[in-house]
Formats: C-alpha cells, structure tokens, sequence
C-alpha cells in the first residue's frame, strides 16, 4: 500500500468553529482537553467524510506509524489524551454504497488505537441500504429531514452558480445583490457565512490584480474557490460540487448549533456539556474556518459571524460596496418578522427544481 508523499497540508487539523469576540484562532491541545473535564465538558470531535476516507486506507494490521502515514496520528493522540468523544458525522455525507465499508474502517479504528472507548448507548446510527449501487448522493432523494437540513445552504451553492453562469456581464455588485434577493426570495434565509463566500465569488480581478494580491488573500480566496465557488461544466458536476459544499458548511455550522441546544453526554454516571470541533484533513477548510467564523454573543455561537478584512481590500471599491449592500438589508430584516418555518421544505424543493433546471439551460 502507498501513501502520499508529501507531508504538507496532510495531517487531520481541528477547527472550533467558534470563539470569542477579538479572540485569535486557537489549537486543540491535550491541555485544553484536560482542562474541559474539569469544568465538567469534553471535547467532541466530529470526523468529517475526508479524514474517515483516511481510515479507509489503514490496513487491517496497521500500527501507529500507517496511522501516522495517512496522517491521523494527531487524532489517535488526542483520543488517548483525556476524556473525549468521537462522531463519524462524515458518513452523512457518503452515498449508501460506500457507509458500509467507512463504518468498518472507523469501528476499527477505534478498537485500534483509542484505549477504553466504548460506544454511547444513546448513540443515533444512519440507515442505508446496503445493496445500493449508486455512487452519488442526489439531493433530491434525501428524505424531508435532510433536505430541510442541507437545502439553505445547497441552493446557495447553487444560486452561485447560476448567476456566475447567467448574469457574468452584470457588474460584480450587481451579481452579489441578485444573490442576496435570491436567497430571500427562495427561502427568506441569509446565512452569514455564506454571505461571505458570496462576496468572495463575485469578487473580479484582472490576473495581474491577482498576482499582486497579499499571500494571505490570494490564497483565501483560492480556498473560497475551491472549496465552494468553482463553475462546473456539467449539471452534474454542479450538483454534486455543491452538495460536498453544502455538508462542508453544515459541519461548522452544526457543531455550533449542537452547543446553543446545550447538549449533554453521560459518561460514568455523571453527565459533560459537549465542545464541539470538528476534524478534517481538508485544509483549505481549516483555513477559511479561521477567517470566518462564527463569535459568541448573547451567549449564543449562532447569532454572529466575524471575518477577516485587511486594510489592503479598501483598494477596492467593491468590498465597500458589497459590505453596504448586505449591511443595509440585513438592518432591515433586524426589525422585521422573519417567518421561514413555514412550507420550509416544499419552499426548498421549489427553488432546487428551480436552479437546477437553470443551471442545465445555461451549460
């Protein structure tokens, strides 16, 4: 068997998707999970779907140093640091053909290499049918609950698409306003985080704006890109790029979510507040997570968002603009009543059928 030879930009990384106002980018250490038993939490890492493909490469007689190979050897230590739990969320995200093999390789894993683990009996399972052939996830196959769960941010990714696609001649103002509206009109949901990216996507520079752009922009915005904005040269490609990018920003954003429902783990007898981070050897993810993330307030990791502007971005208007355009409807919609509840899942299917019809026009 053979792995990657290049070590960089390979080992599994933490992200802790939220953290105070003004307060830098921390790592996870075996000090901070020491130290969150003592105030009575534990750290829950959720595996995202890159680092369990990474399990999937072990073989069945692996040591620490195959694990160190497919670069999971910062999890094994973490795991045998302390108290902690582990989610393989990631599998939510696998078609039905490929859980069966991903469950093995985790449940191996953790027999493996994490001493004394043992499974939550309250733990929840994903269904799937084992003689599935189908290798994609479709979104519109996924039933009521997930549709609802990913729609918001799939047809943003979508929408994306669409304008890039349909409206390049429009200014790059323009484009991001269309956006905004379309998000509203769909769904009457605006995501901050996605907001951002918007704003990232319809961002136009000449190659030499490009060249000259700081290290640190450049290649944020070629993380942006990648990871969520890239045009895709088939309906079906869109779909699917879309969708991975939709489960990317469901990995932040629920860890988030899951902290504000104050959730609780029994461990022993005696029950923990959970710590939510989330464990990926995507690290194009990792680094947007530290530009953009979300920061406590009225002791909630849901309500707002802080992102990364440097001083060099006031060259150009459009940052100025864009900034504007989403602070003024975003004042706005403060003071209204904003119903979304409603129809929400019929709404969802109403504007995919939608944009993917589009999208298929246009290419």
């Amino acid at each position: 068997m053979q792995y990657h030879s290049m070590k960089e930009n390979w080992d599994i990384l933490f992200i802790k998707p939220c953290r105070n106002p003004g307060e830098n980018h921390f790592e996870l250490s075996s000090e901070y999970i020491q130290r969150s038993i003592l105030n009575n939490k534990i750290v829950q890492i959720n595996l995202d779907n890159c680092s369990i493909q990474r399990m999937e490469m072990l073989s069945e007689n692996a040591d620490l140093r195959e694990v160190e190979e497919v670069g999971l050897l910062p999890l094994v230590n973490f795991l045998n640091a302390g108290l902690v739990a582990l989610t393989a969320i990631g599998i939510n995200e696998m078609p039905d053909c490929r859980v069966e093999r991903a469950k093995q390789a985790y449940e191996l894993f953790c027999r493996k290499f994490w001493i004394g683990q043992q499974d939550d009996p309250l733990a929840t399972h994903r269904y799937y049918d084992k003689n599935s052939t189908q290798k994609k996830i479709k979104f519109c196959e996924l039933n009521d609950g997930a549709r609802t769960v990913y729609g918001s941010s799939y047809i943003s990714m979508l929408l994306i698409q669409k304008i890039k696609l349909k409206y390049k001649k429009l200014s790059p103002e323009k484009q991001f306003e269309f956006y905004i509206y379309g998000m509203i009109n769909f769904i009457n949901i605006i995501s901050a985080f996605e907001l951002e990216i918007a704003k990232y996507a319809f961002w136009k520079l000449s190659d030499k704006e490009i060249n000259e752009l700081p290290e640190n922009i450049k290649r944020r915005r070629k993380d942006i890109k990648e990871n969520f904005t890239k045009l895709k040269s088939t309906l079906d490609k869109c779909k699917e790029f879309a969708f991975d990018a939709a489960m990317d920003l469901h990995w932040l954003s629920s860890a988030n979510f899951a902290e504000d429902l104050n959730l609780e783990i029994e461990i022993y007898g005696k029950k923990y507040k959970l710590d939510n981070w989330v464990g990926t050897n995507d690290h194009k993810l990792y680094r947007i997570s530290i530009d953009i993330h979300s920061v406590y307030f009225e002791e909630s990791k849901s309500k707002r968002m802080a992102v990364t502007r440097e001083k060099y971005l006031d060259n150009f208007p459009y940052w100025k603009n864009v900034d504007l355009i989403s602070e003024n409807i975003l004042k706005t919609r403060m003071h209204q009543t904003i119903n979304t509840v409603e129809n929400l899942t019929n709404n969802i299917d109403i504007a995919v059928n939608y944009l993917e019809n589009e999208i298929s026009k246009l290419l």
